[in-house]
């Protein structure tokens, strides 16, 4: 059975979107992220997730800026 290892910062890579390239013999594999959104959310609740940061802080920004439109003198 082949094993093919990733370092941390070519699992960074692979979720910011860019290809991550290995050497297995004399082949060249090529690794990247589906073109395709999963169906379902994870199964399992894992300790670490992938979030995609600058939505969430879009996100932060409009509910916050909602709450001080509704606020008393806002």
């Amino acid at each position: 059975m082949m094993e093919i290892v990733l370092s941390e910062a070519d699992i960074q890579s692979i979720i910011n979107g860019r290809d991550v390239v290995k050497q297995i013999g004399n082949q060249r594999l090529t690794i990247r992220q589906s073109y395709v959104k999963d169906m379902a959310a994870p199964v399992i609740k894992d300790r670490f997730e992938v979030k995609d940061t600058i939505i969430e802080n879009q996100v932060k920004a409009f509910r916050s800026s909602m709450k001080n439109t509704f606020e008393l003198g806002g």
